[in-house]
């Protein structure tokens, strides 16, 4: 008698489940229907989306964008935006923050003095009079922080575009010698 749950997966999909994330980007980036432009596209898209300043709105802009360009591989776009997360935000928004200032002329010295962190907590995102005191204790850094996100970007596009376009075309390369 055969065992129930080894008729349910077949063998392809359980692999495939094995492998993890690295597998799952590995079959978008070879996927055959699509050239490696397309590819670069649509991780350059969502690479553009991850470093935007606009927190909080990063899943709507890539649906916006999946609707937008339909011919763009929505799973790599999904993939490339979610490189902002809650684990890298900090990183990206201290460097949005950094770029804002220095290109604001004012270096790369940022007072983050009257920025009380403990302050901060869903009230000030659910109340008017919270979001009022965010804005008031932000006010010194937000105009870097935004001027900074919107060039990180912007120049998210071509630097993603590039680099996602000479990994495609050697992954494909690659791939496809040595099935023959």
């Amino acid at each position: 008698m055969m065992d129930d749950s080894a008729q349910a997966t077949p063998p392809k999909v359980a692999e495939a489940q094995q492998r993890g994330l690295s597998a799952r980007l590995k079959q978008h980036i070879l996927h055959p229907d699509l050239d490696p432009e397309k590819i670069a596209w649509s991780f350059a898209v969502g690479l553009a989306v991850a470093f935007n300043p606009l927190l909080g709105l990063h899943t709507a802009m890539v649906l916006l964008f999946c609707a937008l360009f339909r011919s763009l591989n929505r799973p790599l776009m999904f993939i490339a935006a979610f490189i902002n997360n809650p684990w890298t935000m900090v990183p990206i928004a201290t460097a949005s923050a950094y770029l804002g200032n220095f290109i604001r002329g004012r270096g790369i010295i940022l007072d983050l003095s009257t920025v009380h962190w403990h302050e901060i907590g869903w009230r000030s995102f659910v109340t008017w009079q919270g979001f009022e005191a965010l804005h008031e204790m932000l006010r010194p850094v937000l105009k870097s922080y935004l001027y900074g996100g919107m060039l990180l970007s912007l120049l998210a596009i071509p630097s993603g575009y590039w680099a996602m376009l000479l990994l495609a075309r050697r992954m494909r390369r690659i791939h496809f010698t040595s099935l023959k």
